[in-house]
């Protein structure tokens, strides 16, 4: 699989890297295998989904989110299309966020499930100057 797809089958617990001192722009492909070869790749079909979360906090226990994306605000969309959704935050959205770990956790949003849970893992934010 290629830089940036998340294979569903075994990485529903995925990391995040953002550089703070950048635009974040980031563009995941989400596949799973569907047999025993290599060749048996099925992307993930987000149409049945109007919407979605990703929220970044602390740590999974705190209540207050540090970040946050949707598809309401824009700052996350899904393509059913090509099986991606993508991140979006200005360097200036990013300014006052500090820099660590902390935890992320997606959801998605349908007619029939308020709050599917999707992804989780570490969202790593760095400053480099690149």
């Amino acid at each position: 699989m290629a830089k940036n797809t998340i294979n569903l089958q075994q990485d529903t617990d995925y990391n995040i890297l953002l550089n703070k001192s950048m635009d974040l722009n980031a563009v995941l492909t989400c596949q799973y295998y569907t047999g025993n070869t290599a060749n048996d790749i099925v992307g993930f079909d987000f149409s049945p989904y109007s919407g979605a979360t990703l929220v970044v906090k602390q740590n999974y226990r705190s209540d207050v989110p540090i970040l946050s994306f949707d598809t309401i605000d824009g700052s996350l969309e899904l393509s059913a299309i090509e099986s991606k959704f993508k991140i979006i935050k200005t360097a200036q959205e990013l300014e006052n966020i500090q820099i660590g770990q902390f935890e992320y956790s997606m959801y998605l949003r349908s007619t029939t499930q308020k709050r599917r849970a999707f992804l989780s893992g570490k969202f790593i934010i760095e400053s480099k100057i690149v």
